[in-house]
């Protein structure tokens, strides 16, 4: 079986009040899952996402597991969220465990957590990977608030292809933020979905310390939008025209960091071949 997911950008990120949301853009993930005669997987991380489906679910199949992955790890890309989705909607297919959309959300953002690849479960990502377009999400009640389709905007996202810190944002006092969230929602409610993801980024920006440059880049080749994709440290510019989309990702000349061509996508989670 061959299950293929896409990441993500974020448009609100969910640590201050739990409130999240999150966009699906086409940067695929093909996950090969199959019953096997013992356990063939990629790494620790998805062994341990399989054993705890197997504990919850009282199976004792043995799986091989490969993925192929288009999404840069660690960039703030949802690659983590498309990973886990992928897995535990596979098995459920295989094990013909049929359960509705919502809780397979709920029990993959449960697991998110538990395999420690997410601390707010990120029903925000999960739920944009699992329905494309865009997904807003009350990440501590696994409850999804509202998801529509989106234009099909030119994107180009660059990430780093030297090592980043990863930041711990476990000590970082985020309800100290809440009104400035607070407006993010408003701002979000009223579809203001870029100018929320903009703003959502520049939060982590001044946090971190991230450098502008690339941002500043983007706006003055046509950029209609550009910022951080959440906590980063991936950056994200959307266009409105492929022509500025193809001068600027032409222009580009940034030392150690890669770019991809890409658009926002509304396609969801589907086995691609059984």
């Amino acid at each position: 079986m061959i299950i293929k997911t896409n990441g993500g950008l974020s448009v609100l990120s969910a640590f201050v009040d739990g409130i999240g949301s999150a966009v699906s853009i086409d940067m695929p993930m093909y996950t090969h899952i199959n019953k096997s005669e013992y356990d063939m997987m990629d790494n620790e991380v998805i062994r341990n996402t399989v054993n705890i489906f197997r504990s919850r679910f009282n199976i004792n199949h043995h799986y091989e597991i490969k993925i192929d992955s288009r999404i840069p790890e660690a960039m703030g890309l949802k690659s983590s969220s498309a990973m886990t989705l992928s897995i535990i909607y596979g098995l459920l297919k295989l094990n013909s465990i049929n359960i509705d959309d919502n809780e397979i959300l709920k029990i993959s953002a449960e697991i998110s957590m538990e395999n420690k690849t997410s601390i707010t479960g990120a029903m925000d990502d999960l739920s944009s990977c699992f329905y494309g377009g865009l997904a807003i999400t009350d990440n501590s009640n696994f409850h999804l608030l509202h998801r529509n389709k989106l234009e099909k905007y030119n994107i180009i996202v660059a990430y780093s292809n030297a090592y980043k810190k990863t930041y711990d944002i476990r000590n970082i006092n985020f309800r100290a933020y809440i009104k400035y969230q607070k407006r993010l929602e408003l701002l979000l409610n009223g579809n203001n979905i870029f100018e929320t993801m903009v703003l959502n980024g520049y939060l982590f920006a001044s946090l971190f310390n991230y450098n502008m440059n690339i941002i500043n880049f983007f706006l003055n080749s046509g950029a209609i939008f550009s910022g951080f994709s959440g906590k980063g440290p991936a950056i994200f510019a959307i266009f409105d025209s492929e022509r500025d989309m193809l001068r600027s990702f032409n222009n580009f000349k940034f030392k150690d960091y890669n770019i991809i061509k890409s658009s926002i996508n509304n396609d969801g989670i589907n086995i691609i071949k059984s």
